[in-house]
């Protein structure tokens, strides 16, 4: 059911932007979660482009050390690791920590 769920998402987006603006963590992790919808159906592009804006955000809203950022962290580092460049994978995993 991912195509419901990133209607969903998409859905939520919209509200967000408008009532929080595009640099809220609430933005950034439903970013972060269309990421996850389009990282599980392969669309490994699609979903980077999302945990970057999500990255980008919670950098600057939340910090480095955050949680939340530890995980968008991982996130990218799988998406990495299941295109085969597991060097660049590692770093990501590395920030996670």
């Amino acid at each position: 059911k991912y195509e419901e769920a990133m209607q969903q998402y998409q859905k939520a987006l919209e509200i967000q932007l408008k009532a929080l603006g595009p640099e809220h963590s609430s933005t950034a992790a439903t970013y972060h979660s269309i990421g996850r919808v389009l990282y599980k159906q392969g669309k490994y592009e699609e979903a980077m482009q999302q945990y970057q804006k999500a990255l980008e955000i919670k950098l600057k809203t939340l910090g480095p050390e955050h949680s939340s950022t530890a995980t968008t962290y991982h996130s990218i580092g799988n998406v990495l690791h299941d295109q085969g460049k597991y060097e660049e994978a590692k770093r990501q995993y590395l920030k996670a920590l």
